[in-house]
């Protein structure tokens, strides 16, 4: 058994007990009872791990002007705000954008009776999704100037975290729904940005947090609760255990692969480390996350990155002092946004700085410190969180659909793709220049019955047309006839 374990001064406290898991929420409200408390899955050999809760306050009310100019395709930063609520002893989140040089803050939401949270820029830069109403809450959209506001999922839940497709017409979103091996898990749902069309992704036996979809719409990134190793505190020897693991699966929940579990034999596939917040480079060659030691507990959180393949982990910021977390990269691929307490006055104060992101890293080699460039501070009140650096994304020449098939118990159908498209070694991906018209057919087997398109489509007819402007996917479902 792990003794707790927290941070030196006031502030931020991460608890934890089992073997080393640990729960960092990072929805960006501090009110201790919106934060989920859940259970890991059992680890491959002894004991069984405990996620637990963390508590974490990150959020902001100004940012400091002048500094270097940042060029214009890089667009805003959007971020959480947390100020004063209807009454003081009740915190009330906003969202905010600003210049990625800290000039020009605005508050776009400005309404003090409702919690809005965890922004995140649309593909083109025009819209932002964000979570309404605390831990209860509902996925909305609005305009970059705070008009539009559009709620996608009327009936309010315990949700957080959402990604935009890189077409722009479908969200992924971490939600709480019912597990088999545990009462309640979280898993990624997609969700078209009609409203319509959710699909589960993940449906594992744990949990799920902080999906990122990559700029080609191939893979969602996310962390979760994967197998590895850690050193019994008693014998000091290697045993099996879990930890949270930076993953990426195809957008139907196929072809998982682990990228931050780290290479046989080294200590970060030996020891445990708590990986989290994952955010793709434009071109989609790397991500950044967050990571911090937990074999013993606690490390500080610092900002590390990875290849797409797995290679390369590198250390992009380690200050001893302070916590570095949710990084975002900008458009341009030059810098990363992220929130640290290194310049706080007292426990649980964070700002929002930039630094010059890894231009490539290489592409074999155990976890390594990577070059370093200057820090620039963007805030300066203390309560910043959850950046999210947005600007115009083109849309992939080459676009996925990832075509399923549902089927209640004592039913069979299948799905023809009567349009040819680009070889992918997937027989369930299917990938088709941007635009092309792509005709799909349902066809169910005996005494079953075809009930419809779901997911990208929404239709009744065997025979369906869909146009690819952005990755897709299709579910057909199949009920059995009495």
């Amino acid at each position: 058994m792990l003794p707790p374990c927290g941070v030196e001064r006031s502030g931020p406290r991460f608890v934890g007990r089992g073997r080393g898991t640990l729960l960092l929420d990072m929805t960006g409200t501090s009110r201790s009872q919106s934060w989920p408390r859940t259970a890991a899955r059992p680890a491959p050999g002894p004991g069984r791990l405990l996620a637990c809760t963390a508590l974490l306050a990150v959020l902001l009310t100004g940012a400091i002007r002048g500094g270097a100019s940042t060029e214009s395709v890089n667009g805003q930063i959007a971020y959480t705000v947390q100020g004063p609520g209807l009454d003081e002893f009740t915190p009330q989140s906003d969202i905010w954008v600003m210049n990625g040089d800290g000039t020009g803050a605005v508050n776009l939401t400005d309404t003090p009776d409702t919690d809005e949270e965890s922004p995140v820029w649309s593909p083109d830069g025009t819209r932002i999704a964000f979570l309404q109403g605390g831990t209860s809450s509902r996925l909305a959209i609005i305009d970059r100037d705070g008009g539009g506001r559009v709620v996608l999922t009327p009936e309010p839940s315990f949700q957080f975290s959402p990604t935009w497709s890189p077409g722009g017409t479908q969200i992924a979103v971490v939600r709480q729904v019912p597990g088999e091996v545990m009462a309640l898990q979280f898993d990624i749902i997609v969700i078209s940005v009609d409203g319509s069309g959710e699909t589960n992704v993940t449906k594992s036996d744990s949990d799920e947090l902080d999906p990122a979809w990559s700029p080609d719409g191939d893979r969602i990134a996310f962390a979760a609760v994967r197998p590895e190793r850690a050193t019994d505190p008693i014998t000091g020897e290697s045993v099996p255990s879990a930890q949270w693991e930076i993953v990426t699966v195809y957008p139907d929940g196929t072809g998982e692969q682990v990228l931050s579990g780290g290479d046989p034999g080294t200590p970060r596939a030996e020891r445990l480390e708590e990986d989290r917040a994952p955010a793709w480079s434009p071109d989609g060659r790397m991500l950044v996350f967050m990571s911090q030691s937990v074999d013993p507990c606690c490390d500080r959180w610092k900002i590390a990155a990875v290849n797409r393949d797995g290679s390369g982990l590198s250390v992009l910021s380690e200050d001893p002092e302070s916590y570095d977390m949710s990084p975002s990269w900008s458009p341009d691929g030059t810098e990363i946004v992220f929130a640290s307490d290194r310049d706080a006055v007292s426990g649980g104060e964070f700002d929002l700085y930039r630094m010059p992101a890894p231009a490539s890293l290489p592409s074999l080699a155990p976890a390594r410190p990577a070059a370093k460039g200057p820090v620039t501070r963007l805030t300066a009140n203390g309560r910043a969180g959850r950046p999210s650096w947005g600007g115009r994304r083109p849309l992939p020449p080459t676009l996925s659909l990832f075509v399923l098939s549902e089927a209640e118990e004592g039913a069979r159908g299948r799905v023809r793709v009567l349009t040819r498209g680009l070889r992918t070694g997937n027989r369930r991906m299917h990938s088709y220049a941007a635009g092309s018209a792509v005709e799909l057919a349902a066809v169910p087997r005996k005494r079953s019955s075809f009930a419809g398109w779901f997911g990208a489509i929404n239709e009744s007819a065997r025979r369906c047309r869909l146009t690819m402007d952005d990755v897709m996917l299709v579910t057909a479902r199949f009920v059995r006839i009495p």
